[in-house]
């Protein structure tokens, strides 16, 4: 199929959002959040920006005059329609696109004027993580929104599409004549249009530069998406180099669910974020300094600004868009955030399910209960490797089996530092070298940034020491060149990769409690396992292609249903590379099916 059309099911609009199924889904699953987390989840800001609000609601389809922006295409590429308003004015975006007002003065691509006397505070369309971490799962004919749990969205798809919409826009005149007047109005004069042509086609270049960057052949598919590799080269673009260094995004994984995520020492498949907790008088703990810190690159993954000039001489750090308080409002979210409640029956006794468990996964998956939300959970981080390689008695001494590439990129990856040559390391191992490791060009880039809103971030620290919540800051009228292109030398990286996994932290996988695991399909770190059933098997008995893209679950699976369909329309093909579903047996594939349906019925009800 042509990935920049809308798969055959695009007309059925997914409508999770009603008030009585939203309400009846939050009591079956017993997540804990009241509405206000729930609004600010759905409605907060932090940063990003893809799109003037007014060219998103411009935009048309790039072969006819559909609206962009409509419940078909939305729905088409997986995401949920959803109907804020703005200056009371209603419309229609994906859920956890929502708007940024941040002034644009001195920032770098979104500093865009399209009619005379703009002023600098034009509101922008962006992401929130509620886009990439709200799983939809329809349960025996229940429709279930789940926060925290991963998207099964086609975000690859998506913005390619929206990709050539915008290019066939600036391309075709009778397109950009119909957007005109859309965005204008009654300011369309030729100057205004002259300045709108102007801005467009500067914004396309910036996504022309940025979709070269992250090229690669490998189709994600639904749910799946290279999100470090997506970070890392939107670094490559704040380095200004001339030209940046592209690296191919083609590891994708799975949306990690976010859940417990505070309680974790460490946090990312490969556990390159730590957690850096500062003092405070209550019990949860001060400002986050690490997630702050994490959250504040994803943010510019996704289309945050950043400008690497300093605001003033008397100023440190970066000119961004990141809005470092509601980053700190979304990851105090996650603080109440439960484990989802198995919302169908489970059997009266587990016992047998429990020994199983405690006997074949208890070693680097630590139990923790559903309602506990305060125990400190120390990553077990395992090695890649070519082979699983377990001791039940030592689990630091095993190895995984799975698709190495993430880990592997996350590691290796290289391009020119441009300005940020001569920076500091955030490590304290020397300084950035023209050419660079994109891992320690990203830690610069956080810190630069977060110095740039030094004042938010002393106060973020200063309230969290006194126990202060912050407040979230709404938009007012917002409601509800390849490094390693050739065959041989990707060869050569992942013996390289496999060679230091030994003494290199990076070059692991996280395990983690399986409390909700059964709300997280697909499994393994890069999605490659359809259903918890699948994942018990022997690694050569699960399946090597399966459908994906519906959600419509399989209870006794334990995940999404993989025959071919309308809604069901990806083939993933585990035999291409990054798509591995090797490893992760650890004596589990042993089992017999007695056993495997006991084991299965334990796990749903963590």
């Amino acid at each position: 199929m042509n990935t920049l059309k809308a798969p055959p099911f695009a007309c059925a609009a997914l409508l999770f959002f009603g008030a009585h199924s939203m309400a009846q889904a939050a009591d079956i699953l017993d997540q804990g959040w009241s509405d206000t987390t729930q609004s600010n989840w759905l409605e907060l800001s932090q940063g990003s920006r893809i799109l003037p609000l007014s060219w998103a609601l411009a935009l048309e389809e790039p072969g006819s005059e559909e609206k962009f922006m409509s419940d078909k295409t939305i729905s088409a590429y997986g995401y949920t329609p959803y109907r804020p308003s703005y200056n009371g004015k209603r419309f229609t975006l994906p859920m956890g696109f929502v708007l940024d007002d941040s002034h644009d003065s001195k920032l770098s691509f979104t500093k865009l004027r399209w009619f005379f006397g703009q002023g600098s505070r034009e509101p922008w369309v962006g992401m929130n993580c509620s886009a990439c971490h709200t799983a939809q799962i329809k349960f025996e004919e229940q429709n279930l929104v789940i926060n925290g749990g991963p998207t099964n969205a086609d975000f690859q798809n998506f913005f390619k599409y929206f990709r050539e919409a915008l290019s066939k826009t600036a391309s075709n005149p009778e397109k950009f004549e119909r957007f005109a007047k859309s965005v204008l109005g009654d300011d369309l004069s030729k100057g205004n249009r002259q300045r709108l042509k102007k801005s467009l086609d500067s914004l396309n270049a910036f996504y022309a530069q940025n979709e070269t960057l992250n090229a690669t052949d490998l189709q994600y598919g639904p749910g799946r998406l290279d999100a470090v590799g997506h970070i890392l080269n939107k670094i490559s673009q704040v380095t200004q180099a001339k030209p940046p260094t592209p690296n191919p995004s083609d590891a994708p994984v799975s949306y990690p669910f976010l859940w417990n995520t505070h309680q974790h020492n460490v946090l990312q498949w490969n556990g390159m974020v730590s957690k850096d907790q500062l003092p405070s008088i209550k019990n949860d703990g001060g400002l986050d300094a690490g997630g702050l810190g994490r959250n504040a690159g994803e943010a510019i993954g996704v289309f945050a600004d950043v400008r690497p000039v300093k605001e003033s001489a008397a100023k440190a750090g970066f000119v961004s868009s990141v809005n470092v308080k509601n980053l700190d409002v979304l990851e105090r979210s996650l603080y109440s955030l439960k484990p989802p409640r198995w919302p169908g029956q489970l059997p009266n006794d587990l016992a047998l399910g429990a020994k199983l468990f405690k006997d074949n996964c208890s070693g680097c998956h630590t139990h923790i209960g559903r309602d506990d939300l305060t125990t400190a959970i120390t990553a077990v981080m395992i090695p890649i490797s070519a082979n699983d390689n377990f001791n039940a008695q030592s689990p630091q001494d095993s190895t995984i089996g799975t698709d190495p590439w993430m880990a592997c990129n996350a590691y290796q990856f290289k391009a020119d530092a441009g300005v940020l040559t001569g920076y500091s390391k955030v490590d304290k191992s020397g300084t950035i070298k023209s050419n660079d490791l994109l891992y320690n060009m990203l830690g610069v880039t956080v810190l630069e940034t977060l110095l740039g809103k030094g004042r938010d971030v002393a106060e973020l620290a200063f309230d969290g020491l006194l126990g202060i919540d912050t407040k979230p800051q709404k938009v007012p009228g917002f409601k509800d060149r390849a490094l390693f292109s050739r065959l041989d030398e990707k060869a050569l990286r992942l013996y390289n990769c496999y060679r230091a996994s030994s003494t290199v932290p990076l070059l692991a996988y996280k395990a983690r409690p399986l409390t909700g695991i059964w709300a997280t399909a697909p499994y393994l770190h890069n999605g490659s396992v359809p259903t918890l059933n699948d994942l018990l098997l022997p690694p050569h008995q699960r399946p090597s292609t399966f459908y994906t893209g519906t959600n419509e679950f399989d209870d006794k699976k334990v995940g999404f249903k993989t025959e071919k369909s309308d809604k069901n329309w990806f083939l993933f093909d585990t035999k291409l590379e990054g798509n591995s579903n090797a490893g992760h047996d650890y004596g589990v594939g042993k089992l017999n099916d007695i056993q495997r349906s006991q084991l299965l019925d334990y796990l749903k009800s963590l």
